[in-house]
């Protein structure tokens, strides 16, 4: 892992978006840890911190109901790294039910998939970053 370098969880099970994510934000030049569900994300937290994690709601592609796995990985990512910021993606979740299943003082901003804008996507990572990542550096 590059010291120098913020780095990025993304969990998602979509491949495609899990490497449109991570190219995007390795060309800002993140470093960018991949999961495809919660069991890689578990792996990765265990090799953080991480400045901030972008996170899909809905990781299992047979059930649109499902939020169990992120659910899991919020509560586990924020009580090892309570510094750490969320972004959730979703387009079958609202923002308030989201927060109804996030730790309740878990930092969270929420974009829906259907109307993402990628340039505010990044500014907020970019502000997300730049507050959490000399706190990041703190705790390697």
């Amino acid at each position: 892992m590059d010291a120098m370098k913020p780095n990025i969880l993304v969990v998602d099970d979509a491949s495609n978006w899990r490497i449109t994510v991570e190219t995007l934000l390795k060309s800002y030049g993140y470093q960018v840890t991949v999961a495809a569900n919660v069991i890689e994300a578990s792996e990765a937290l265990n090799h953080g911190p991480f400045a901030a994690a972008i996170l899909d709601v809905r990781l299992d592609a047979f059930d649109d109901n499902n939020h169990e796995g992120v659910s899991m990985i919020l509560a586990s990512a924020h009580q090892s790294y309570p510094q750490m910021s969320f972004i959730i993606l979703s387009s079958y979740f609202s923002e308030a039910e989201v927060r109804s299943f996030a730790p309740r003082d878990a930092e969270l901003y929420y974009f829906d998939k259907n109307n993402l804008s990628v340039e505010l996507l990044l500014n907020t990572l970019n502000l997300l970053v730049k507050r959490n990542f000399g706190r990041e550096q703190s705790q390697n």
